[in-house]
Formats: structure tokens, sequence, C-alpha cells
């Protein structure tokens, strides 16, 4: 009896604990990979140069919010700017196209680089934002990556809700370094998706 006792007891532990194991793996972060380092997109230079103070270092004081204050910004933001800004296409001549900021109409490339000036201008390191090329089934296309506590989430202007990078069905590209927001790397391939091997980045058009 006293043996029996025991051994139900230890089912309760290990059945207790198995559900906890579960939910661990289940929520464990979920974080683009970097590769080597590539070419930023041409329009990204001409960007930096006519506003250098959008690729500079975080400034030391910068910090990334609580994990749910930081979502709730994220999407604030990301339904600001995609309302504010009517969509329209672009030319992708290097010679002529521009990113702008918080311009009355534009495509991604302006969605993009407007959400992430207001995200920094509220606070957020700018390691924690960074630009990405992908393709999406349209073509190229510009999307802002948000480094949280639990894993990437995308600011897309061809979507109201924020959501994580595994959720979205595009070819990962490149993006801008974690490090030095001037620099740009590939994305490697991420487990269990058959991406496309990229080794340079584009430009994003959409």
């Amino acid at each position: 009896m006293v043996m029996k006792r025991h051994l139900i007891a230890a089912w309760l532990v290990v059945g207790l604990s198995m559900p906890c194991y579960a939910a661990e793996q289940a929520t464990a972060p979920s974080f683009l990979k970097e590769a080597q380092n590539v070419l930023a997109p041409l329009q990204f230079v001409k960007f930096c140069m006519n506003n250098p103070a959008e690729c500079e270092l975080s400034s030391p004081e910068a910090q990334l919010p609580a994990r749910d204050a930081a979502f709730a910004m994220l999407t604030e933001v990301n339904a600001t700017v995609n309302e504010s800004i009517h969509p329209v296409a672009k030319s992708t001549n290097p010679m002529q196209a521009r990113w702008a900021i918080s311009p009355t109409s534009g495509n991604c490339n302006d969605y993009a680089v407007t959400k992430r000036h207001m995200l920094i201008a509220k606070g957020w390191p700018a390691s924690a934002l960074r630009l990405a090329v992908v393709y999406a089934p349209a073509g190229g296309h510009l999307v802002l990556v948000a480094r949280l506590q639990d894993g990437d989430y995308i600011l897309d202007n061809l979507a109201s809700d924020v959501r994580k990078w595994s959720g979205v069905d595009y070819q990962w590209v490149s993006m801008e370094s974690g490090e030095n927001p001037r620099f740009w790397v590939s994305i490697a391939k991420q487990d269990r998706r058959d991406f496309a091997e990229l080794g340079s980045a584009k430009d994003g058009s959409n």
C-alpha cells in the first residue's frame, strides 16, 4: 500500500511537470538568424546620406520597453502609419527612387522607414528596429523587424496586425545589422523553412 502511494505520487509529479515543459517549448524565443555581411540596398545608402540621423547607433538612453508595452506600441505605430500614408506605386529606378519619412503617399519603403523613425523617437534602441528586404508574393518588399524579448515581429504595410516573422509567407533576404544600422547582413535559412539562397540584398518596391 505504501509502495502504491509512492507510485501514484511519482506519476503525479511527472504528469504535472510535463505541461510546464511543453509550455516552455511552445513559447521559446523565435529570432531571425543573421548570416554574412552583404551590400545594403542602394536606396538605403541614399536614404542615409539624406537622413544621417536615421542611420546612427542608439543613444545610451534608448531602452526597449517591457514586452506588453512594447507590443502595444508596435500595434499603434503600425496602424497609425498604415492609415496615414496613401499607397502608391513609385519608380524603382535607382537614380529616381527615394525613401521618405511620413509622406502623404508612398510605397513599402516609406512605410517601413516612417515606422522605424517613430519608434526611435519614442525611445526605442535602433538595434531593436531593423529594416528587412523580403520577397512577398507580389515581389520585392521592405518591412520593419522589431526585436522583442520573445522574438522578432513584423510591421508591414500589407497587414494591419503585427505578426511574428514566422507567421508571414515571405522569403527572407537581408536586414540591417544589430550592431550597426548602416551595415546589412543576409538572413540565414530558418529551421523548417525552405528559403531561397539569396546572397545579396535587393531594393523593396511594394
